[in-house]
């Protein structure tokens, strides 16, 4: 429908993912939430664009539910460590809502429950994975800090 976009939106998803994944390897916390931040703002451009041309307000939802996310994970340059148990617990509950976010509407576009191209589905599960590990090594394991 949209082959363009589309296109256009698979290879900044793209980018994206690959600036998290740098960011994670080399533990610099500003460019994990810029990957996180900046994929997020695809799902709200495209359903824009969508929304325009059918005037259904069911893209509009979707849109403001990736514009949560994207607040949420504004790379801000507030620095904080594990001395400051309250700001670790909060960005913990913050990458679990982002992890269960994708989750959902990953499975839902790969269940054909929302009108996306698939590879946007499986982009999702990408980030998703991306926290995972996240949670992992920097919240489970007390030796991983962010630069």
């Amino acid at each position: 429908m949209f082959i363009t976009i589309d296109v256009l939106g698979t290879i900044l998803c793209i980018t994206c993912i690959l600036i998290a994944i740098y960011g994670v390897k080399k533990r610099i916390r500003s460019l994990f939430l810029f990957g996180i931040c900046f994929f997020n703002l695809t799902p709200i451009i495209r359903e824009a664009v969508v929304s325009a041309e059918n005037n259904n307000l069911d893209h509009l939802e979707i849109s403001l539910f990736f514009l949560i996310q994207v607040i949420i994970a504004l790379p801000i340059r507030t620095e904080y460590g594990r001395e400051n148990p309250a700001a670790m617990a909060l960005s913990k509950k913050i990458g679990l809502s982002i992890l269960v976010a994708n989750l959902c509407v990953g499975g839902l576009i790969l269940a054909d429950k929302i009108d996306v191209p698939l590879q946007f589905g499986y982009l999702h599960l990408c980030i998703v994975l991306i926290l995972l590990y996240v949670y992992v090594v920097f919240y489970k394991k007390g030796s991983a800090q962010w630069h």
